[in-house]
């Protein structure tokens, strides 16, 4: 009976700790859901190998449910939803420099900074002069656009290319 009892015990715990588990890791949909890279450091910082294959099975069980919540989910909806993260979002700032510099059809400049991003001016500035080896960050400005800014006196308006 004792014996009985130990293994009941042992598959208690296990489905306790599962539980447990799949409850941090699965968050209602209206919820802002955890990006596959936290719940991979979460399930990876088990100690305990039991634990660890239960978090990331109960990981591997939400990733329908993400790729389908994501589908169709716009700007507007991302913001109801978690409006801090889209707002920390929205200040980040990408930091490089202009490794080659040439011009597109219209005059306008073509930026390829040293990550090979590449950037297109959206509108012929020609008072505003770039070279290459300069440093320059892209940041988020209204309604949705991107801005590269040398400094407060030299930023255009671009979009992603490539």
């Amino acid at each position: 009976m004792s014996a009985r009892r130990a293994r009941l015990g042992r598959v208690l715990t296990v489905v306790i700790l599962t539980v447990g588990i799949a409850t941090e890791v699965i968050r209602p949909a209206d919820a802002a859901v955890d990006t596959l890279a936290d719940g991979m450091r979460r399930c990876a910082a088990q100690t305990d190998q039991a634990q660890r294959l239960a978090c990331f099975d109960a990981l591997e069980a939400t990733l329908p449910q993400v790729e389908a919540d994501r589908f169709g989910l716009t700007a507007d909806i991302a913001r109801q939803r978690d409006p801090e993260a889209l707002r920390r979002a929205e200040q980040a700032v990408l930091p490089g420099k202009i490794a080659a510099l040439r011009l597109g059809p219209r005059g306008e400049y073509i930026f390829t900074l040293d990550n090979r991003q590449v950037w297109r001016q959206v509108e012929v500035e020609p008072n505003k002069p770039f070279a290459v080896g300069e440093s320059v960050h892209i940041e988020h400005g209204a309604m949705g656009s991107l801005w590269l800014a040398a400094d407060k006196n030299r930023m255009t308006r671009v979009k992603r290319i490539s």
